[in-house]
């Protein structure tokens, strides 16, 4: 195996990789590049291929870990409260690996009350949405970058979003909380007051007709649109960029926030279409004059969870898998894993 130093905690799953990788493999995973390892109560089992994804989680329990490689996966329905970690959600020119992107639809049907689905570190370059009128439970999406996310006609409960970028949010639900992320808000509807939703140092950039109710917004750049309302929500050192006659500080009782006309007023390049490509750096001028209340910079790069798109956990960066098995039926492979941040 050839790995990079990594740090003792890290140690275990490094000796799982080496585990898993030495037994017995099957001669259909010789031509594959995708890669998925399924950890359940100290058990390993890989899968190769476009649907290793789909083959490790329906061998899957709740509470088990699924680790994907570099390379394109295609989506399936996730209805486990499982961990799910990929190589990260954009190319690391420096580190010298590839996104693991889910190139189709994925669904949602998670609704477990006490153990949560986590998917880190993937990029889904189509959409992910909820049956209609289902309602997921404890979703958290971590480093991630998401076409669209979509729950019309359902809702999510105790969703958290962290250092994500979504070109397309279309969110009901209750007790979110986002934190250091980037949204184009397609669609809002949060109407329960004592499950407020919670969003610290992000990018929001409002359609026609959001209305952003029921929330605490901290820290945050939110470019208002046409019709927008806030009914029982407040903000903290926010800037709003008032792309319209209308500003969403009205009648707000603290005067911590801030009012623009433009988003280059804010941004050095971001003009309003979410990517992930865009870095959302600030100007200088706003980074260092108007702070959030924690003395850091508002939006992405302030507050506790500073915006970095890679994961922090070891990655697979190269596989190579012997040409045959051998007498016994093993299948020799060479790792080479990357530490995280």
């Amino acid at each position: 195996m050839k790995a990079n130093m990594f740090q003792p905690k890290r140690a275990l799953s490094a000796a799982l990789f080496v585990l898993l990788l030495s037994v017995a493999g099957t001669k259909n995973a010789l031509a594959q590049n995708q890669v998925a390892t399924l950890q359940h109560e100290g058990d390993i089992s890989v899968f190769f291929g476009e649907n290793a994804l789909a083959n490790a989680h329906e061998a899957a329990a709740n509470g088990d870990t699924i680790t994907l490689s570099s390379g394109n996966f295609n989506g399936c329905t996730l209805s486990k409260a499982v961990t799910i970690h990929g190589a990260g959600c954009v190319e690391d020119t420096v580190a010298g690996f590839e996104p693991t992107i889910i190139t189709n639809d994925v669904t949602l049907e998670v609704s477990n009350d006490t153990i949560s689905l986590i998917i880190e570190g993937i990029r889904f370059n189509s959409s992910i949405s909820t049956p209609r009128y289902y309602s997921c439970n404890n979703v958290i999406f971590i480093k991630c970058n998401i076409n669209t996310l979509t729950n019309f006609f359902s809702g999510y409960n105790n969703l958290q979003i962290i250092n994500c970028i979504i070109q397309n949010f279309e969110y009901q639900g209750a007790a979110a909380t986002i934190v250091n992320s980037v949204m184009h808000l397609t669609n809002y509807n949060q109407n329960n007051q004592n499950a407020v939703n919670t969003i610290y140092n992000s990018v929001l950039v409002c359609n026609n007709n959001i209305h952003l109710n029921n929330s605490t917004i901290t820290n945050s750049i939110i470019a208002t649109a046409q019709g927008n309302s806030v009914t029982n929500t407040t903000f903290h050192n926010c800037i709003g960029i008032q792309t319209i006659d209308s500003s969403l500080f009205v009648g707000q009782l603290n005067t911590t926030n801030m009012t623009v006309d433009n988003y280059d007023d804010v941004f050095e390049t971001f003009t309003g279409e979410v990517t992930y490509e865009n870095s959302y750096q600030l100007k200088e001028e706003i980074s260092n004059s108007f702070l959030g209340n924690d003395g850091t910079e508002v939006g992405i790069y302030g507050g506790m969870r500073p915006y970095n798109p890679r994961p922090p956990y070891m990655i697979i960066k190269t596989i190579n898998v012997a040409g045959r098995t051998t007498e016994d039926d093993k299948l020799n492979v060479e790792i080479e894993l990357n530490t995280g941040d």
